[in-house]
């Protein structure tokens, strides 16, 4: 079937089958749900479902010419609308990309599908002159949302949309899949699936470099002199410097919040197999020696307002880091 390579969300899959097989499409989709998951793969093959040449569609690998087109980017009916590099999409980028190409008549399939990603970028003002092509929408045309921030949009976007939500994937699928497509260790692909955050994508981009520095960032952590500010300014430096993109920065995020996550663990009595950096026991315990249960969870939720306040608001980046090592290396008095 169009969807028979993707890994995971059966429950979604499933409900995309039946509103085909059944005739119910609805003429708008949210595919909601965090980045990496997989959702600009099922709304691609969605759009192979509605303009399968086959009879039965729903079951089985197809070959047909309008699936093969698809997946090769090339169908004149099914579009994928990206604006890479750009924070805002505005009023008439959605209706040059969009609207105008969806009031076409399809050439070849059954649906027009247009398919925008990042979908939660559209502004307040293009948001809104959206709304009258999902409120009169054009007869055999079908978009689809993609978004990992549904609550950017306009109550009255997601009012006039079917939502579908998309989960993380469970830790194993991904575990499996890692060990099918790398040659990482059983260990790394334990740690990558947890850091991945359920993101096949996410753990595939996870390579061997990346691992090694999990482990420098959590070994300068673990030795770091808090009465030190050279030290402290001068790792949180290094860690601005690595992470020149948000999506490492919240890589460092990601590591440390396992790692305190593995102290808490280990200090209530968990065993290391329910460690996501089990080769960093030995000092890690060491570390714990000086630490309480209630100061680790002190640094977890110190942590937790320090990701908000970096990524969410308008915290300086490198105060933030500072005050987050300072906290981190700080010993139970």
């Amino acid at each position: 079937m169009s969807f028979d390579n993707i890994i995971g969300h059966e429950f979604q899959k499933e409900v995309l089958l039946r509103a085909s097989r059944e005739g119910r499409v609805s003429h708008a989709y949210l595919f909601f749900g965090p980045d990496g998951i997989g959702k600009k793969l099922m709304a691609i093959g969605f759009g192979k479902v509605l303009n399968c040449l086959k009879e039965n569609p729903n079951s089985g690998h197809c070959d047909c010419n309008s699936c093969k087109k698809i997946e090769k980017g090339i169908h004149p009916d099914v579009f994928i609308v990206e604006h890479k590099g750009i924070k805002d999409i505005k009023v008439d980028q959605i209706r040059e990309e969009v609207e105008e190409r969806l009031f076409f008549r399809p050439f070849e399939g059954r649906f027009k599908l247009a398919i925008v990603d990042d979908a939660h970028r559209m502004n307040a003002s293009a948001q809104n002159a959206f709304l009258k092509t999902l409120e009169e929408p054009p007869s055999d045309s079908v978009i689809v949302l993609i978004s990992s921030q549904p609550q950017a949009f306009l109550p009255t976007i997601r009012s006039r949309c079917q939502s579908v939500e998309f989960k993380p994937l469970p830790q194993g699928i991904i575990v499996d899949e890692i060990k099918r497509r790398t040659d990482l260790s059983p260990d790394e692909c334990i740690i990558v699936s947890r850091l991945s955050g359920g993101s096949l994508g996410r753990a595939l981009d996870l390579d061997k470099n990346l691992l090694s520095q999990r482990k420098e960032i959590i070994m300068k952590l673990l030795n770091i002199n808090p009465d030190r500010a050279s030290e402290v300014l001068g790792f949180a430096k290094s860690i601005l410097s690595a992470s020149e993109d948000t999506e490492k920065l919240m890589l460092v995020f990601d590591i440390i919040s396992l790692w305190l996550r593995d102290m808490v663990l280990v200090k209530v009595g968990f065993g290391e197999d329910s460690l996501s950096n089990r080769d960093l026991i030995s000092a890690t315990r060491r570390f714990l020696d000086r630490q309480s249960v209630d100061n680790i969870i002190d640094k977890i939720e110190f942590l937790e307002n320090a990701w908000y306040a970096t990524f969410q608001g308008n915290a300086n980046k490198q105060t933030m880091i500072e005050n987050l090592v300072l906290k981190i290396a700080e010993r139970t008095k």
